[in-house]
């Protein structure tokens, strides 16, 4: 079994417990989640490191300017994606779309100088 299978297996029950403990004793219910969210980040951390690596030899092969917008991006979609989710939680369910929209239009804006290179590219290969 891989290591992310086991983590996820272990948050389930976890989680499951947590919800019976909600009821009866809702301190030691806050103190299992917590515990159980840094078990899953400590469980992240070898990932993480190799997902760094990768990052920082794709910085050396790729274009600094392509790389900084993809990271851009990627920025502006996490947090955007997490400010929906965030009020779609607190039920806020148009506010949620307008964030996710938001996303969308920012990543749009902050990708165009690279894709009106590419498409400048293209043109000038087909033209």
């Amino acid at each position: 079994m891989t290591p992310a299978f086991a983590a996820v297996g272990i948050i389930v029950v976890l989680a499951a417990v947590q919800l019976l403990l909600q009821r009866s004793s809702p301190v030691y219910a806050l103190l299992l989640s917590v515990g159980a969210a840094s078990f899953l980040l400590l469980q992240l951390l070898p990932t993480v490191r190799a997902l760094l690596q990768d990052l920082s030899a794709l910085v050396r092969q790729a274009d600094g300017q392509a790389f900084s917008c993809l990271l851009r991006c990627a920025g502006i979609l996490l947090l955007t994606d997490y400010a929906r989710m965030l009020c779609e939680e607190a039920g806020a369910d148009s506010l949620g779309w307008c964030a996710g929209l938001a996303g969308r239009c920012f990543v749009l804006a902050a990708a165009s100088p690279l894709l009106r290179e590419i498409c400048q590219k293209v043109w000038g290969l087909a033209g």
